[in-house]
Order: structure tokens, then C-alpha cells, then sequence
């Protein structure tokens, strides 16, 4: 399912500002690209709520946005997909634990399967859609390892936010 990995250019670090993930891979069978932000802040608001304009979100789908993604709140995220661009957003915040971290990516993960499913003309109840989502979450396994067990967490310094 990847063809493409690449992070996305890092963004300026302000003092004291830990800089989100990002990590982005095409699905070459579907002509798709999935867009990942791992470890999100409010500060970094600005530059996804960027992204989801640039393919299409519409008013109500940026209000909702902002106010998840200005709140601070830690173990949340959100997922938007544009079927016009072929394109997902995935956005997990902060967590408290990997527990909550790896409830939060598959929740994301599960939505971003749907959207793109419903999207692509796929059955919800298939194995391509099982497969499908499978394949999302080991596309993300890269950028996401280091938030799955606290001590990794902690050596990478997430677990001290």
C-alpha cells in the first residue's frame, strides 16, 4: 500500500514547543494521500487547519476544527477526508499515556478507513475495507512507533508534556 514516504517540511520550533509529527504516503492502487499529524498542540493548529482548507473542508467541518484543535485537550484528533482531492487528514494531539495514544490512532485510523472507503466505492463490511485500514495503520507504524509504549515515550520526551 506505500509507495511514498516523506515527512512534511518541520515547522519553526518555539522555545519551549516540541513540533508535532508529520508523515505523509500515497495509496498508489487508489490515486490517494493520506496526510498524518502525530503529537499535535494547539500551536499547531494553524497549520492543519491550512491543510484541511487547501482540500476543501467545508465552514461547519472548520469550525468544528478549531475548536478541537485550539482546546489544548489532550488524547483527541480528528480526521477529514476530500474525496474531490483524494485526499485524508489524520490529526492525533498529545496523550497522557500510550494507552490512550494507541486509543486515539485507532480511533482515527477506523474514521479515516470510512471516509476513504465510502469514498473509494469500497463495502464497509469487506475484506478490502479490513485490509484497507489495516494497511493505514502499518502505512502509519513509521511515524507513530516511538508513541506506543511509555518508555519510548518518555526516552523521546512526550511523556513529559
Amino acid at each position: 500500500m506505500l509507495v511514498c514516504q516523506d515527512d512534511i517540511p518541520t515547522y519553526p520550533c518555539r522555545l519551549g514547543y516540541v513540533p508535532m509529527k508529520t508523515h505523509v504516503f500515497c495509496i498508489a492502487q487508489h490515486d490517494w494521500i493520506v496526510k498524518a499529524y502525530i503529537d499535535t498542540t494547539s500551536e499547531d493548529a494553524d497549520v492543519i487547519l491550512d491543510e484541511l482548507q487547501s482540500i476543501g473542508a467545508d465552514m461547519d467541518v472548520m469550525r468544528k476544527a478549531y475548536k478541537n484543535l485550539r482546546s489544548g485537550e489532550r488524547n483527541t484528533g480528528l480526521t477529514y477526508a476530500s474525496p474531490w482531492n483524494r485526499e485524508t487528514i489524520i490529526v492525533v494531539s498529545q496523550a497522557t499515556s500510550a494507552e490512550e495514544f494507541f486509543n486515539s490512532i485507532v480511533h482515527e485510523i477506523a474514521h479515516a478507513g470510512v471516509y476513504t472507503c465510502e469514498a473509494l466505492g469500497i463495502d464497509l463490511k469487506s475484506e478490502q475495507a479490513a485490509y484497507f485500514q489495516g494497511g493505514l495503520a502499518r502505512d502509519l507504524y513509521p511515524c507513530i512507533k516511538e508513541f506506543l509504549c511509555e518508555c519510548c515515550r518518555h526516552k523521546a520526551g512526550h511523556g513529559e508534556h
